[in-house]
C-alpha cells in the first residue's frame, strides 16, 4: 500500500466534489450548504490561479487512486490542518497521509504548531487527531450548522517535537 501526497489536479475534482456531496462527510466536516459542481470548479480555479495564497491543498493517493485530500489554511496567528478521506477510512492511510503532509508543511513553512478544528460530535475525527498527537487546548466555539448549534473544538500538535 503506497500512500502519496500529491498536487491536486483537475482529474481529481470529480472525486473531491462527490465527497463534498456525501451527506455523512458533510456532517463530519461542517459543509452547511454543498456547492454545485460549477461553484466547486470556480473555487478550485481560484486556487489553481494562485488567488488563495493562504491555502495549500493536496490530494491523497493510495496505489495511484485518489482517496482523499489534506489542506493547510494559514490564518494570521495560526495554521490549521484539515483532512478528508472519502474512501478507505480506518485503514491507516489517513495517519500516513497526515504524517507526510505535516512533514511537507514543517519543512516548507517552518511551522512549529498546527491546529485542527473538529466538531465535538465527530468522535471518529477526534480520535484520529488525538491518536496522531493532537491535544485539546480548551478552546471551544459554538457554530450554527443547518439551523442547530454545534460545538467546534480546537486541538493542537507541536510539530517540532516530531522532527527533533
Amino acid at each position: 500500500m503506497e500512500v502519496k501526497i500529491v498536487e491536486v489536479e483537475r482529474r481529481h475534482l470529480r472525486s473531491l466534489h462527490r465527497w463534498e456531496m456525501d451527506e455523512e462527510l458533510q456532517q463530519k466536516t461542517g459543509v452547511d450548504v454543498p456547492r454545485t459542481y460549477q461553484q466547486f470548479l470556480q473555487s478550485y480555479d481560484l486556487y489553481f490561479k494562485g488567488e488563495k495564497p493562504d491555502l495549500l491543498l493536496k490530494a491523497i493517493e493510495c496505489d495511484g487512486e485518489i482517496i482523499g485530500k489534506v489542506e493547510l489554511y494559514r490564518a494570521k496567528d495560526r495554521d490549521y490542518i484539515g483532512i478528508v478521506l472519502g474512501d478507505r477510512q480506518r485503514s491507516g492511510i489517513g495517519t500516513k497521509a497526515l504524517q507526510q503532509f505535516i512533514e511537507i508543511i514543517h519543512y516548507r513553512y517552518g511551522i512549529s504548531n498546527i491546529f485542527a478544528e473538529v466538531f465535538e460530535d465527530n468522535d471518529q475525527s477526534l480520535r484520529f487527531f488525538q491518536k496522531n498527537g493532537f491535544e485539546f487546548i480548551g478552546e471551544e466555539v459554538v457554530e450554527w450548522f443547518r439551523g442547530k448549534p454545534r460545538t467546534l473544538i480546537t486541538l493542537k500538535k507541536n510539530v517540532e517535537e516530531a522532527f527533533r
